[in-house]
């Protein structure tokens, strides 16, 4: 059974390295004529370091199931990927590829379950197999040392790449489509993906094709903020009111963060109900202090954090937008001016004015040369009751519909000021103590000659024309 059925290009060394040692595993212990490396094909060499690790992955995969007597399926579990909605950008490998955030961020946990398990559910086995290549962190590709695909967040499988360059498709949700079809006629459209219509996959789920944000850029730093002073709508808080259901799996995230947070009658029952959880997840980050929070970093070099659940003062969001930045102060400007721009563009958007924006988040992206912000994410964003006005700027109570979206905007822009003054009056401080280094004279009974002129290094120069 093919492991990619939906390719038409011949396979890579990688690919057939590893599909080869995944079918040989896979196959029933003691199956004769089943088919080996050697039978299917000409043997074959890793000749790149990539092949030489697939083929070593593909080998501990085999080797696990001969010792145990069972097939390989994959089940993945994130470990270190991003968790919000946000994503952007397109893989060069087949269509069929897998592109949530643990595939992106190259991680991937691998277990054995029985055989008779396996023979119980055959195909979905082989499509469990199928995922261990397409997850599998050497077959992320990146052409000309770009990131060409990161998701911070969202659920696994929402994101593939898009049919034409620059796209990315979105797994549809109908209140979302409508939002980017009135954005697309509002204000706000230079500062959300281009919306390009709906497109049919070829398992026939349906997609959003959106702009790729990240086309642009080279070894991009992401961050992904949640903007509002909550991620919930209304509606669904009052649904979850109408029949509250412990929740033996949101006390296990909870007693996560916070082993203290549950009640003594939550600790016994060992579950919480839904609205409990959604309330309370919002008081411990910075979402009910400053209107926003942070829900994931991507840095240059491919490392990534989502630890930022009880990321909540001032000063820690201060600190991590300044390990965000770290060696590229120099586009603190731009994102300045990128949020002002976007913070006026709301004062007179129809759309708006018009909705109430919940679950949304502005994307931040940078290299060395390119900074941009861009809002992006509405899947819960709804339009308002035509008698209702909400002004996203005053304090969220049961019923009134407020957003705190202006909230987050604001205090945005404070902290990365804040940060841009932080910076420009520490330049300064060391272009100061260097010249006074520069020019001091030795003290003596007798007076020295005036020492030569100090030519400004161009890091000097640009520190004063800062």
């Amino acid at each position: 059974m093919a492991l990619f059925p939906s390719s038409s290009r011949p396979r890579t060394l990688m690919e057939q390295l590893l599909a080869r040692k995944i079918e040989a595993a896979a196959a029933p212990s003691g199956n004769e004529g089943a088919p080996s490396s050697s039978a299917t094909g000409p043997q074959m060499v890793p000749t790149t370091a990539a092949a030489a690790a697939a083929a070593a992955v593909a080998a501990e995969i085999s080797g696990s199931s001969a010792a145990t007597g069972t097939a390989i399926v994959s089940r993945l579990r994130r470990t270190d990927s991003l968790d919000s909605t946000s994503s952007i950008g397109s893989l060069a490998f087949g269509e069929d590829v897998c592109r949530c955030d643990d595939c992106l961020l190259g991680i991937v946990d691998l277990y054995v379950i029985s055989a008779a398990e396996a023979s119980k559910k055959k195909s979905s086995g082989w499509r469990k197999i199928r995922n261990i290549v397409q997850w599998t962190p050497f077959f992320q590709t990146y052409k000309k040392q770009r990131y060409p695909w990161v998701q911070l967040a969202g659920h696994q499988g929402n994101f593939k790449a898009g049919p034409e360059p620059g796209t990315v498709l979105k797994k549809l949700c109908p209140k979302e489509e409508e939002c980017f079809q009135v954005l697309m006629q509002d204000m706000l459209r230079p500062y959300v993906p281009v919306y390009k219509g709906q497109v049919t996959s070829e398992d026939g789920e349906l997609y959003l094709q959106l702009q790729d944000l990240l086309s642009d850029y080279v070894q991009p730093c992401v961050m992904d903020c949640k903007i509002g002073v909550r991620t919930y709508l209304e509606e669904e808080l009052s649904k979850a009111k109408e029949k509250p259901k412990l929740r033996k799996d949101m006390y296990d995230k909870m007693i996560q963060i916070d082993a203290q947070a549950p009640n003594a009658e939550e600790h016994a029952a060992k579950a919480v109900t839904k609205p409990r959880y959604m309330v309370w997840r919002e008081t411990i980050s910075s979402t009910a202090t400053l209107g926003f929070r942070i829900e994931g970093i991507k840095k240059s070099d491919g490392t990534s954090s989502k630890d930022f659940k009880t990321t909540k003062s001032r000063e820690q969001i201060k600190a991590a937008f300044s390990e965000f930045l770290s060696g590229f102060a120099h586009i603190l400007p731009r994102y300045i001016q990128r949020l002002r721009a976007i913070r006026a563009t709301l004062d007179v958007s129809e759309f708006f004015k018009t909705h109430e924006v919940i679950g949304s988040s502005l994307l931040f992206v940078h290299d060395n040369t390119h900074a941009s912000v861009w809002l992006i994410d509405f899947a819960k964003t709804v339009e308002l009751p035509a008698d209702l006005h909400i002004d996203h700027n005053s304090a969220w109570k049961v019923g009134n519909h407020e957003d705190g979206y202006l909230i987050g905007i604001n205090n945005l822009i404070d902290i990365f000021v804040e940060l841009q003054a932080a910076h420009v009056a520490g330049a300064t401080l060391e272009s100061s103590l260097t010249s006074s280094s520069s020019t001091s004279s030795p003290s003596s009974g007798s007076v020295s000659p005036a020492p030569a002129p100090v030519a400004e290094t161009p890091q000097t120069q640009q520190d004063e024309e800062k």
